[in-house]
């Protein structure tokens, strides 16, 4: 097994500067270019929560591994 680790690139959309990789709701047709999507309004609602509860308690990173299967 071996470990790769990789920081997104930087962007600008719109005039603001982030990160190429993202979460979000997926609102239209099913599946992503890459990003992680949530595909139900509560589930997303859930992640929404729960990341501003991290932020509010002062977490501004969050370790993530993804895995991909056949």
């Amino acid at each position: 097994m071996s470990t790769f680790c990789e920081t997104p690139e930087e962007v600008t959309i719109n005039g603001v500067e982030r990160g190429d990789f993202g979460v979000h709701f997926d609102a239209n047709v099913p599946g992503s270019s890459g990003c992680v999507v949530l595909r139900t309004a509560v589930g997303w609602q859930a992640f929404e929560k729960d990341m501003k509860a991290l932020l509010t308690s002062g977490v501004n990173q969050i370790p993530l591994l993804v895995s991909y299967s056949r």
